[in-house]
């Protein structure tokens, strides 16, 4: 099996020479690499032992450098790591620097990422997945007691050796907890897995960790996170969104119902109304396990996962005609606030066209709000333009369900909130779309959207920004009218997420 510390891809061919050496340590071959640097295997030749060499990307030691910070976060690193000794840590053995290269040498890990395990849609079995999970909270104890967080726990950077030992890795944005409680970071980490105080201005602590942890034991639990779907929406359902417990989702087999409580505490919005410490959640793990948890994968797990696939996750949509009579299960929300006023009995469209029923369309948002967070009106009504009639709209919105397998219960369920009678088949409108929603354009608003867009298709996003701003009146048309012009080139809901975001 191939060995990928730090979760980095393995046999990234970058083009570039490898070095020789790094200080002492003899370069054989390149791991990986990642955003702020590369991964080497390398030999220590005194002792002849194998380790991993992390090395900053040059540029981002140079003078001019944008991220000034880099080398002082890389220096941080090899200090909040090096001083943490755990069997279920990989072991930082030494900084080094160069003339043109900053380096840290640490434990050469032969093993299996978790990235690969969910990535290819395997599941553990649960003694196994406790085991995992016991691991992380045990090394995490140890790193908080040395005031030292990880802040990006996610399966990437979970490591598990071939006698099923998990090692965490990457320590790379691990804060020290100095005096200094004021001081801020800048917000690193991973969508999906970051605590929602990561979001805001409130300065993260160890907590941060027992949120991703309890994302983690959600996922390896069902096979499937919590949180899914573009940045923007992932960041919105993290904020918002309490996710179905994992014994309700219908997984083969069954999650036990007493782990539900251990997820939604882990997992709670409020740090406060966390675990306490990685101590305690371990323990509440222990105690739902209801029977003593093995300190390591099992062997045939682990000869599984290096030569074949686990037992593949299956997630079942729930047939609609189990649902009660007159019943359709609502996604939890944290009581957001509506986004249509129930008094409002019709929306006009158009003054030339039929008027869409407001209570079908909001019963409508309800259900997407989940999948699409705050642009979910954007979407509704711009879909509302393009159809002609109920069906019609439910048929187009199910398109931006992010799972292919939810979409049919989607239908169902938007159909049986809409029980009124069809909106008459009208022609498609001819002539400028009408505009929709009440936030004015700003003339700032352009540049920021087509910073945006330039980002994934360049400097072409300044023509159709301007062409975007021209016809509309409101930033939420703008919105749509940019989504439009940029057509298939671009992940259309990612991109209003992208938008959305923007002041």
């Amino acid at each position: 099996m191939s060995a990928r510390p730090l979760g980095l891809a393995h046999g990234v061919d970058t083009g570039h020479p490898l070095p020789q050496r790094l200080g002492k340590y003899l370069v054989s071959h390149l791991l990986g690499e990642g955003a702020m640097g590369v991964v080497y295997k390398a030999i220590d030749p005194d002792i002849h032992r194998a380790v991993a060499i992390k090395a900053i990307r040059a540029p981002l030691l140079a003078p001019d450098a944008q991220d000034i910070s880099a080398t002082a976060r890389f220096r941080t690193e090899a200090q909040a790591a090096g001083r943490l000794s755990h069997p279920n840590i990989v072991s930082v053995y030494e900084y080094g620097e160069t003339p043109d290269q900053h380096y840290i040498a640490m434990e050469y890990v032969d093993g299996t990422s978790l990235q690969e395990l969910v990535s290819r849609g395997d599941r553990l079995p649960l003694d196994d997945a406790l085991s995992v999970m016991v691991q992380l909270l045990d090394a995490l104890a140890c790193a908080h007691e040395q005031g030292v967080w990880h802040r990006d726990i996610k399966p990437a950077n979970l490591m598990l050796t071939p006698e099923g030992r998990l090692k965490v890795t990457d320590f790379g944005i691990a804060r020290i907890d100095t005096a200094d409680r004021t001081h801020r970071t800048t917000v690193l980490g991973s969508p999906g897995y970051m605590a929602p105080e990561r979001y805001t201005d409130e300065a993260p602590d160890r907590r941060v960790d027992l949120f991703s942890s309890g994302v983690l034991l959600y996922e390896l639990l069902t096979g499937r996170p919590p949180f899914r779907g573009p940045a923007g929406t992932v960041m919105y359902q993290v904020m918002h969104v309490e996710p179905a417990a994992p014994s309700t989702l219908q997984v083969q087999p069954a999650v036990p119902a007493q782990f539900d409580a251990v997820v939604a505490r882990a997992m709670a919005k409020r740090a406060d109304d966390r675990y306490a410490d990685a101590a305690q959640m371990r323990a509440a793990l222990r105690d739902a396990a209801e029977r003593p948890i093995a300190p390591t994968v099992c062997a045939e797990t682990m000869r599984r996962l290096r030569f074949g696939r686990i037992e593949a996750t299956q997630v079942i949509p729930r047939p609609m005609a189990a649902l009660p009579s007159g019943s359709v299960p609502m996604p939890a929300v944290s009581q957001p606030a509506p986004l249509v006023a129930p008094s409002a009995p019709i929306i006009p469209v158009s003054p030339s066209l039929p008027e869409w029923d407001a209570r079908a369309l909001a019963a409508i948002e309800r259900l997407l709000l989940p999948q699409l967070g705050p642009m979910t009106r954007i979407v509704v009504r711009d879909g509302a333009r393009r159809t002609h009639d109920l069906s019609g709209l439910i048929a187009w919105l199910a398109s931006e369900v992010v799972e292919a397998d939810e979409r049919p219960a989607f239908i169902a369920r938007a159909r049986a909130l809409c029980p009124a009678p069809e909106v008459a088949a009208r022609p498609a409108p001819s002539g400028p779309l009408p505009v929709l929603g009440t936030t004015p354009m700003r003339t700032e608003l352009v540049e920021q959207a087509q910073r945006v867009l330039a980002e994934q298709i360049g400097p072409i996003a300044a023509v159709l920004a301007r062409r975007a701003a021209a016809t509309a009146a409101t930033r939420e048309a703008f919105f749509c009218a940019l989504a439009d012009a940029a057509g298939a080139s671009v992940d259309r809901k990612l991109l209003l997420a992208q938008l959305w975001r923007l002041r």
